[in-house]
């Protein structure tokens, strides 16, 4: 029996060992992925940073064409009631001279 207790001893330290290796091999590979999502975040922030940068430069360059654009359309309106003012002048000329003609 004393040989029995040995070797059912002997084949537990086996196993034990067997199970420190995976417990050993299982914590570096929990490292290995805790460094690789850590670098993955780092990575993901770095990007989010410069997609807001380009959002903002994108967002400042419509406001600034949209500012250009509101004093184009200003000056056009303005330009083109100026035009039909001129128009209306005229047409009153114009009648004014017809009726002196005939």
């Amino acid at each position: 029996m004393d040989i029995e207790l040995k070797e059912t001893f002997g084949m537990i330290l086996v196993k034990l060992d067997s199970l420190d290796e995976k417990v050993t091999k299982n914590s570096l590979e929990i490292e290995s992925i805790k460094s690789d999502i850590q670098i993955i975040a780092e990575v993901q922030k770095i990007h989010m940073d410069q997609n807001e940068r380009e959002h903002q430069k994108i967002i400042t360059l419509i406001d600034k064409e949209i500012g250009l654009h509101s004093i184009i359309l200003k000056n056009v309106t303005s330009d083109v009631r100026a035009l039909e003012e001129d128009q209306k002048t005229l047409e009153r000329e114009i009648s004014g001279v017809i009726r002196k003609i005939r």
